[in-house]
């Protein structure tokens, strides 16, 4: 069942235009109503089928669309367009989901522009999740007047979204920007992507539960939100998970300081909501282990936006590119 939260669509001014914004998460399809300013009209969630066909996928995320759209008709708000962020590679131009996404095993080689166009005859304008994430971040979040950012998606596994002088970097085939599955062990822990010891697979939340149940297999839990009231609580187990993820989670953002030397990274994503405190921990690590040059300067803040983020960059990106194609909007 959807769930929801509104801000009165009633305060929306007409002249305005709006669209749905969706993100597409491992557990959650999350979406909701924003204008170009991002004014919330209304938020919603939806679990995800993560194992479901891919054709399964497709139809919920056009009820989903629909169901944005029929709350928006109900309180006469103009919507013009859809955006959606996904995991996996995105072919932007085309919204053509090329090769796989380890997180939903049927979700690949997908024409998703073009399926959820053909179900809702609206513009529909597709990235990657993470992507997203930074946009809204970049546009209306922690990353606001800064050119350039790094944001990391700490969830059921992990994305990369980068804003190089204001302008999100994709790569030469619009496959960049996976610094999830970049390799911190040479022969570590199989990922479903394919490759061997994928970030992902020591600091996402997936990693924290199957971690934390091979500690303490006679309290397993499926949340992270359990391991870390157990933390809080001090018991061992969620206490040495806890700090193995804030040591894992600090090599990879020392990576990305290495590598792209950016202003400002931003951390979002399930895991980094447990609070300020887990991401000046990380911080604190990561900058112990990158070149001083590199990280002088660097601010590393968590996520202001937390979970609208992905679906308020989506819809923010939809609305953007109508304007770019055609004009004022």
């Amino acid at each position: 069942m959807d769930t929801g939260n509104s801000n009165r669509a009633e305060e929306c001014g007409q002249l305005k235009t709006y669209a749905v914004g969706i993100d597409l998460g491992g557990t959650a399809i999350k979406y909701g109503i924003s204008n170009h300013e991002g004014e919330i009209v209304q938020e919603f969630t939806r679990p995800t089928q993560a194992t479901a066909p891919a054709q399964t996928i497709l139809d919920d995320l056009a009820d989903a669309a629909r169901h944005g759209l029929e709350y928006a008709g109900q309180h006469d708000i103009p919507i013009k367009a859809i955006g959606l962020g996904t995991p996996g590679a995105v072919q932007v131009d085309t919204g053509f989901l090329k090769g796989s996404t380890p997180n939903l095993p049927a979700w690949k080689n997908v024409p998703i522009r073009d399926e959820l166009m053909k179900r809702l005859a609206l513009p529909v304008f597709v990235d990657n999740d993470a992507n997203m994430m930074a946009y809204g971040e970049y546009r209306l979040g922690a990353g606001q007047n800064v050119p350039n950012v790094v944001c990391v998606t700490l969830g059921t596994g992990i994305g990369g979204g980068i804003v190089v002088e204001g302008k999100l970097f994709r790569g030469a085939n619009d496959a960049g920007s996976e610094i999830g599955h970049m390799s911190i062990c040479y022969n570590g822990r199989p990922c479903p992507c394919g490759g061997i010891g994928c970030w992902e697979r020591y600091a996402s939340a997936t990693a924290m539960i199957e971690r934390y149940n091979l500690l303490n297999p006679e309290q397993p839990v499926q949340s992270t939100i359990t391991i870390f009231e157990r933390y809080h609580q001090g018991e061992e187990a969620a206490a040495t998970v806890v700090e193995e993820e804030i040591q894992y989670a600090a090599v990879g953002v020392a990576n990305v300081i290495n590598i792209f030397n950016p202003q400002r990274i931003i951390i979002g994503g399930g895991v980094s909501e447990t609070g300020d405190w887990f991401v000046e921990r990380i911080a604190q690590a990561a900058k112990g282990r990158s070149m001083v040059a590199a990280a002088e300067g660097v601010q590393i803040v968590r996520a202001s936006l937390g979970n609208k983020a992905g679906w308020l960059g989506a819809a923010m990106f939809a609305l953007d590119q109508l304007r770019e194609q055609i004009g004022e909007v």
